[in-house]
């Protein structure tokens, strides 16, 4: 079924009727007396492209433009644009009916594609009357007509078209599809969008002049793999070949290609006026055949146009996926805030009631186990206190000290220099892959937190028991400039690792049977009760989970971050 209909609009309504007929055991339908018969008519329109001539920019992308305001027009209009769409038009028709053979089924199915031939010519057949055929009796009489239409423009006129109460009906409803289809005056716009081609803004004409990007004349170092290299002037067979090293008895055995060039500390060569001075930042020459060299080569070249568009492009994406990790992290710590309050407001006597799942039904038929009300309470908010909440509000935080601020820095060349002004041209010369700021590749996936003893991002607090456990060295925390503490010369973490530690450790006790906060989230947010309750197994489980939490051993569920936690097993018995 999924290989010829999968494509198709009306496939997630034939599986979902599948599904519910056989509880997802295929093995039965050999056996059923149910029959479903599907029949589909769809026509897939030309592509609708822009017409980028007379298509132009609004005013306000292009005051963003002339600023050379580039991550804000990328921020408000991505990196792409849609140029052409795809549109098609479908009608589906899914007959259910009981027949206890097989050889019944097969005509009554015969007899159903006698009578859909004649649409190809808008006519109506009457067929087989099926009321004075024994042999199919038992089917018309069960038979249930279920149409859905996609993308047929119906408007207010010709919605009654749709329902069939017979097959004669059911004629009429595949004569209207049809003229939908093919007779409508603004066919071309009508129908289901199921394609669309995306192109780079960079690509549009329009906007590469009201950027200027071609007109820019971005200047960089050259890199290194491009700039040449000495050679061994002379090597004898008895003599092994030298190994280049900035000393006066080595250099003397290499060369430049060009009699005018230059070696540098590092047997690069160069012309003169392209050495580049580390100590002082800035181009001074030296003498050609010095002993020991302490320049650099660093020969300027203009970029390539294509190098440019190809920067910006891959730039844009990059900062519009790190906008919308940002919006992620929001959205996550305001979706948490919301759940913790609804179920702490559930009675404690709805506590072994199961939630409803948020997704598809096909996908709760699949999950390993089902969880309950307080289950949900000991995963969002461990220790009663709003922790995990505010855990991931630091965790965002230190994110954006650390990675987000000075990554964007680094694309903009704010970092560079002595001027912290926006560059607008090292976003045009250096594609966000060659920025150390940036290429902490894994702070780029969800549910990830600072790592503040390596750098870079790790698992989240609200990753429950798989979280990365917080190390004992701090060394790349964000810093607190307050100076709140009044100890002079001191810089200290704006966020205590310990108490971090200790807070894991508590949240990791009521995650200890394989509670994941942030499956939890996801999968059951905001919460619904079902009337089913757990069965013994499950509450006795929640039970014990609820024990080895801390906040339930402390008097008025008070926790303090500087204790020492004892880490618990699932059983309860300390680890």
């Amino acid at each position: 079924m999924g290989g010829h209909l999968s494509h198709t609009f009306g496939y997630p309504l034939i599986k979902a009727k599948v599904d519910s007929k056989y509880n997802g055991n295929r093995s039965d339908i050999a056996t059923s007396s149910e029959r479903m018969i599907v029949a589909t008519m769809r026509i897939e329109r030309y592509y609708s492209s822009v017409r980028e001539e007379l298509s132009s920019l609004s005013d306000d992308s292009l005051t963003l433009l002339d600023r050379q305001d580039y991550v804000g027009f990328f921020k408000s209009c991505g990196p792409n644009y849609i140029r052409s769409i795809r549109r098609a038009q479908e009608i589906t028709a899914i007959f259910e009916f009981r027949t206890t053979s097989a050889e019944k089924a097969s005509e009554f199915a015969a007899s159903l594609q006698i009578q859909k031939e004649p649409i190809k010519n808008l006519k109506i057949s009457r067929g087989i009357d099926f009321k004075k055929n024994n042999k199919s009796s038992e089917a018309t009489k069960s038979l249930v007509i279920s149409i859905v239409g996609y993308g047929l423009g119906l408007g207010t006129e010709g919605a009654s078209t749709l329902v069939a109460n017979n097959l004669d009906e059911y004629q009429e409803v595949m004569k209207f599809a049809f003229r939908s289809f093919t007779r409508n005056e603004n066919s071309r716009n009508i129908g289901m969008v199921y394609g669309m081609e995306l192109v780079p803004w960079v690509d549009n004409i329009s906007f590469q002049i009201a950027s200027k990007i071609m007109d820019e004349e971005v200047i960089i170092p050259l890199p290194r793999s491009m700039i040449p290299k000495v050679y061994v002037t002379a090597a004898s067979a008895t003599t092994p070949e030298p190994v280049w090293a900035n000393t006066e008895i080595q250099r003397p055995k290499f060369q430049c290609k060009s009699t005018l060039f230059h070696k540098d500390m590092y047997g690069y060569c160069c012309e003169g006026n392209q050495l580049w001075n580390t100590e002082e930042q800035e181009y001074s020459e030296e003498a050609q055949n010095i002993s020991i060299s302490d320049r650099i080569c660093r020969p300027a070249r203009s970029l390539d146009k294509s190098i440019v568009k190809n920067n910006m492009s891959n730039n844009a994406e990059f900062v519009t996926h790190l906008d919308s990790l940002i919006r992620f992290k929001l959205n996550t710590l305001f979706t948490l805030e919301k759940c913790i309050g609804t179920v702490r407001s559930f009675p404690s006597k709805v506590d072994y009631h199961l939630l409803k799942h948020q997704d598809t039904v096909q996908q709760a038929d699949i999950l390993e186990r089902e969880f309950t009300v307080k289950e949900m309470k000991l995963a969002l908010d461990p220790l009663n206190n709003f922790s995990m909440l505010k855990a991931l509000g630091e965790e965002l935080d230190e994110f954006v000290d650390m990675y987000y601020q000075p990554c964007i820095a680094a694309l903009f060349g704010m970092n560079i220099g002595s001027n912290p002004d926006v560059e607008p041209q090292y976003f045009l010369a250096y594609g966000w892959l060659s920025h150390s700021a940036c290429m902490k590749v894994t702070c780029l996936a969800d549910n990830m937190r600072w790592d503040r003893t390596n750098g870079g991002c790790t698992s989240s607090l609200i990753m429950g028991n798989t979280a990365t456990i917080y190390g004992n060295t701090d060394t790349y925390c964000t810093k607190d400039n307050s100076n709140e503490q009044g100890d002079i010369g001191v810089e200290k973490c704006k966020y205590d690792q310990q108490e971090l530690i200790n807070l894991q450790n508590s949240h990791n006790n009521c995650f200890a049977c394989g509670v994941n906060p942030a499956f939890i989230l996801k999968q059951y947010c905001m919460p619904q009760i079902t009337d089913e309750i757990a069965d013994q197994i499950t509450i006795d489980t929640v039970n014990n989970l609820e024990t080895i939490c801390d906040w339930h051993d402390n008097p008025g569920n008070i926790w303090n971050p500087s204790d020492i936690v004892t880490k618990r097993d699932c059983d309860g018995t300390d680890v």
